[in-house]
């Protein structure tokens, strides 16, 4: 900044540096630009970071001065607007600091539960979920032809044979239980081709696909269709963010409820007839 042609002085105040632009009698000044150009910018970029800025400054300079002279009074009359907005940013920065001091966050697994099965008939499936293991290689992998039947087995040392050939060769692999995920999720790590969700679920546990170069494996685990209850673990989340906000909203009507009612029996709040 300090080899940047733009901070030429013909107007100084105190601690703001040289003006690097006017605009009638409103002054851009140096040390106001220091606070906003970002540290890591070359001097090429500053230099154009700083001139993008000054002309973006002019031009809200300009269209404010034109305001000024072209509004009458009464429409420039913002002091009950300004108010209005002031006293919405306090009531919004009390009330966080309110319910920051006093909300629990604890939500336990018997609460979620308990909400979740309270409320089940909210917790319909939008759209179709599974959970699956899968496995993508290169159709050149060493042994790829019997990788099928790896796969597919329960053996316990065919799985850790299976892992041992993933974390070698696999482009991407889940082989414990993955998290639900949905159709469209699903189709991403499974290039698989189907007009019915619901009936290629139903009739496919293992899937085998070769696509552009790779060799695609999965087994479907679990299943469920749209419109049915969801998992519980599937809107935890949701539920515990409910019960959160529940929470929120109740210290919030405490708290106006009490200052009503301390108002009224100091006599600080009055209504005449």
């Amino acid at each position: 900044m300090g080899g940047c042609d733009f901070f030429q002085s013909f107007d100084e105040e105190e601690d703001k540096g040289p003006a690097v632009a006017r605009v009638y009698d409103s002054y851009l000044y140096s040390e106001e630009l220091k606070k906003v150009i970002p540290d890591d910018l070359s001097p090429e970029d500053s230099s154009s970071f700083v001139q993008n800025y000054i002309n973006v400054w002019a031009k809200n300079e300009l269209m404010i001065y034109k305001a000024e002279f072209n509004l009458t009074e009464e429409q420039k009359q913002f002091e009950e607007q300004i108010r209005d907005y002031r006293n919405d940013l306090l009531k919004f920065a009390y009330l966080q600091k309110y319910v920051d001091d006093r909300l629990d966050t604890t939500i336990t697994d018997a609460q979620i539960k308990a909400y979740y099965e309270e409320h089940l008939a909210n917790f319909q499936l939008k759209e179709n979920i599974l959970r699956l293991r899968y496995l993508t290689v290169p159709e050149d992998a060493p042994d790829v032809e019997d990788l099928a039947k790896l796969f597919k087995s329960s053996k316990e040392e065919d799985r850790k044979d299976l892992m041992d050939y993933a974390l070698s060769y696999a482009r991407a692999f889940s082989l414990e239980d993955t998290a639900w995920m949905n159709f469209t999720e699903f189709r991403k790590l499974v290039p698989i081709r189907t007009y019915n969700q619901q009936d290629f679920l139903s009739k496919n546990r293992f899937v085998e696909i070769e696509d552009e170069g790779l060799v695609y494996l999965a087994e479907i685990m679990e299943y469920k269709i749209k419109d049915s209850p969801s998992p519980l673990i599937y809107v935890t989340e949701v539920i515990r963010n409910t019960l959160l906000n529940k929470r929120r909203l109740e210290l919030i009507a405490d708290l106006e409820k009490n200052l009503f009612s301390d108002a009224l029996k100091k006599k600080e709040f009055e209504t005449y007839p």
